[in-house]
């Protein structure tokens, strides 16, 4: 057996030299040595050169991909400030509303009284008290117009005063409830050109996908699987987490046969999840309306937060991570599973539509997915009896088990607590 150059052995040892040159390596050929040899120079070349081209095609994928993340996460911040906005100009407009009707009210009931007056007086102008000088005998008479005219006259003067007052208000609260309305007009405008936008966004994300649609696909029926077997979440997880660690393996030895292939500068490691304690924004627009530990009529503690929003409320992802499972999942309805490392998972449930897939990485502030029109049945809780918002469940799980994630969010960018819009 002829001996063979060790650079080549340790290429085909980790692939990266085809099948048919494999062949040529293989003990049923029986070339010249001389012509073996520069046959096989040429299969180590041909096979180099290819490995530089796919890696190339790689390497320009994945910078696509990266500056796509970025207009979707720019586009998706847009769209969330716009969508705080026009909240903000529809609570206005409520409270703006609730007081127009308040002041109308109060004028249409002093406006009976004044008509009283009124009346009263034009009586008096049009037959007058006689002079106390003129009529002596009418000296009763005068006194009581006096008297009435002394109490009549200083509170219809505070009555007009009041009245005043109320009408200015009135024309400044219907000039403010225009300019609301303007600017919520203006504000929706913008999301819908926003929105179209991020559609485009999401257009050609699924280009790039495609890619990589085979593993993705793969990945998808895996998780669906485990998702059938698994009976609860913790179960899933569990599954999920395992499933993770054989990938983690599978791509540490494709990085190891890509090092062996290519040297150079080793890919620079995400930052850990636990260095963004205190630095999340939460992952939806809204108010707060439980927390983790608070409990229902029955007696149950939430293991999770809940945030009311507005009917289609864009969803980012909180934190950079890989998307361990999308789609429905027993009572929890559509549910999105972020791997964010370390043994951490977050949970996304609520969501009308879910705009990822399993398998695929995203970094904090890549949109997701949307809310509905309504809570989700998961979701629902006592406060929701009259308030038909839609909700959005988040839950922090730390090897399996949920804790309380409310010192990871930023204080300042957390959502009110109150149950009702401010």
């Amino acid at each position: 057996m002829t001996k063979r150059p060790l650079a080549i052995i340790a290429l085909a040892s980790v692939g990266l030299i085809e099948p048919v040159w494999a062949e040529v390596l293989g003990p049923s050929r029986s070339l010249a040595p001389g012509v073996e040899l520069r046959t096989l120079q040429q299969a180590l070349e041909g096979s180099a050169a290819r490995q530089q081209d796919l890696l190339g095609e790689a390497a320009a994928i994945a910078t696509q991909r990266q500056n796509l993340s970025k207009q979707l996460i720019a586009t998706a911040a847009q769209i969330q400030a716009r969508e705080a906005l026009i909240t903000e100009s529809e609570t206005k407009i409520s409270e703006l509303s609730q007081q127009y009707a308040t002041t109308r009210l109060s004028l249409s009931q002093k406006n009976d009284w004044l008509a009283e007056v009124l009346a009263g007086l034009v009586q008096l102008e049009q037959n007058p008290p006689p002079a106390l000088l003129a009529s002596p005998r009418d000296a009763l008479k005068a006194v009581r117009a006096a008297m009435l005219f002394g109490v009549a006259v200083p509170a219809l003067r505070s009555e007009t005063t009041a009245l005043s007052r109320d009408l200015a208000s009135l024309s400044n609260l219907r000039s403010e409830l225009i300019r609301a309305k303007a600017d919520l007009s203006a504000n929706v405008k913008k999301l819908q050109v926003a929105r179209l936008h991020l559609e485009g966004l999401y257009a050609r994300k699924d280009v790039l996908l495609k890619a990589n649609g085979d593993s993705l696909r793969q990945e998808r029926l895996r998780a669906a699987k485990l998702a059938d077997k698994a009976k609860t979440l913790k179960q899933l997880i569990e599954a999920l987490a395992e499933e993770t660690r054989r990938r983690q393996l599978t791509e540490q030895r494709a990085l190891l046969e890509a090092s062996l292939a290519s040297p150079g500068i080793p890919p620079k490691p995400s930052p850990a999840f636990t260095a963004s304690l205190g630095r999340l924004n939460h992952p939806v627009q809204g108010h707060l309306i439980r927390r983790f530990g608070d409990t229902d009529r029955f007696g149950t503690e939430s293991k999770g937060i809940f945030i009311a929003t507005s009917t289609g409320a864009h969803v980012i992802s909180p934190a950079s991570g890989r998307i361990a499972f999308a789609g429905n999942f027993r009572s929890y309805g559509q549910l999105l599973i972020l791997d964010v490392g370390e043994g951490y998972h977050v949970l996304l449930a609520g969501l009308a539509r879910i705009r990822v897939e399993t398998g695929q990485s995203v970094e904090a502030g890549e949109p997701v997915g949307e809310m509905g029109e309504a809570p989700a049945l998961a979701t629902m809780i006592d406060s929701q009896s009259k308030d038909r918002r839609p909700v959005l469940y988040v839950e922090f799980r730390k090897t399996g088990s949920a804790i309380d994630s409310s010192s990871w969010w930023i204080g300042g960018r957390e959502a009110s607590s109150q149950k009702g819009m401010n």
